[in-house]
């Protein structure tokens, strides 16, 4: 019945789509009740959806997903992309966090659900479970569905999309899309679906090792200073990415690429320079405090209502707050003194951070806790408005 059909761009797009129901309506509740192990199966749903049309379809997997022997100059070359794109993309997400505080919160979140299970079992679940699978569904099934299209980079750049889109997040479509961009450009040179497949289990286990048991409890804030000095660290990624081509397919980037590896390799460091140059050489605090409140069912508010904003402008609000036990709800309320709410949020175990336009005034903190116990629970917060 289904023996006659070709590869075709929309069952590639249908197979994401259906991915993408299966996030929302299946693997989230997966991994919210079985934690990493959910995170696990997710995996294995996504191998299921990227090997069901071409087995319906008799498709032959090796047309699919070609395996071939590995040479160390091609490894080498994968391994020198890998490393030229992790300038760019610890770039970029420093740039995301800077603009979106609440990446950082989230990174941390995944820290902390990574952490869940012993790091060998993190290890092997972020990277090589995750290559596999997530490179089956795109690099396999969705690239393939695209292989009548004989433009190379409109076929990298549809792909980095979908890989962008595929992670959910709009703080992430930029890192992800980039990682799919070198990804695709892997697979269409070389036909060999291990290399991608390598480049995605190396470059997730890089972030294992690095997260894993990370302090969390604050998310990352990252100064405009540290900006500037990853755009003129970044300046050395064109040279590597003409290197891991070059090692890769054996073949010499064309004059275009050569001239904008030029433009970005002069632009990168001026624009870093600039930006290191005009940044605080570090973050000013207006208030930056940490007690332990002891609650129960009859404590009163505490009220912090002394912190004074000079000069109007946009200041980073930090809370975190800590109840082992989480049975009492901690409520965080920031205002100006002429009654604005500023900020709210509540919850028994939580970090948050927020760039907020701050007018000039007295604003003050109040911590308001619900709890049905009464024994006293111990709270740990720590607040701070930076400049």
């Amino acid at each position: 019945m289904f023996e006659n059909i070709k590869p075709k761009w929309y069952i590639g797009v249908f197979a994401l789509l259906v991915t993408i129901m299966f996030f929302v309506f299946i693997a989230a509740p997966l991994q919210i009740r079985f934690g990493m192990w959910g995170f696990a199966l997710t995996q294995l749903g996504i191998l299921i959806i990227g090997l069901t049309p071409i087995f319906l379809f008799k498709w032959k997997i090796t047309d699919v997903m070609p395996l071939k022997k590995v040479t160390m100059r091609q490894l080498s070359g994968v391994l020198v992309l890998l490393i030229a794109t992790y300038f760019v993309v610890s770039t970029v997400s420093s740039i995301t966090i800077y603009l979106f505080p609440e990446f950082g919160q989230m990174a941390a979140y995944m820290s902390e659900f990574t952490a869940t299970v012993p790091f060998v079992v993190a290890l092997l679940m972020m990277s090589v479970l995750t290559g596999i699978c997530e490179e089956v569904l795109h690099r396999g099934l969705i690239q393939h569905s695209l292989k009548n299209h004989k433009n190379e980079l409109a076929v990298m750049l549809v792909m980095a999309v979908l890989f962008g889109i595929f992670h959910l997040s709009p703080y992430r479509f930029l890192i992800t899309a980039i990682v799919g961009f070198v990804l695709t450009y892997i697979m269409i040179k070389t036909r060999n679906f291990i290399l991608p497949v390598v480049y995605h289990a190396v470059h997730n286990a890089i972030a294992v090792v690095i997260g894993y048991g990370a302090d969390t409890s604050q998310p990352a804030q990252i100064l405009r200073a540290t900006i500037g000095e990853l755009l003129i660290l970044s300046a050395i990624s064109p040279f590597l990415f003409f290197l891991g081509v070059k090692l890769l397919n054996n073949k010499k980037p064309g004059k275009k690429a050569k001239y904008m590896a030029i433009a970005f390799t002069f632009i990168l460091p001026v624009l870093g320079i600039g930006i290191h140059v005009t940044a605080p050489a570090q973050a000013t605090y207006v208030t930056n405090f940490s007690f332990t409140h002891y609650a129960n069912n009859e404590t009163e508010p505490s009220v912090f209502d002394n912190i004074i904003i000079e000069d109007a402008g946009m200041y980073d609000l930090f809370v975190s707050v800590s109840d082992e036990t989480n049975t009492v709800i901690t409520i965080v309320r920031v205002e100006h003194e002429d009654g604005e709410m500023v900020w709210e949020l509540g919850g028994s175990e939580f970090f948050s951070n927020m760039p907020a336009n701050l007018r000039a005034g007295v604003y003050s903190v109040t911590f308001t806790f619900e709890s049905e116990s009464e024994e006293m629970i111990p709270v740990g917060i720590r607040f701070s408005v930076r400049k």
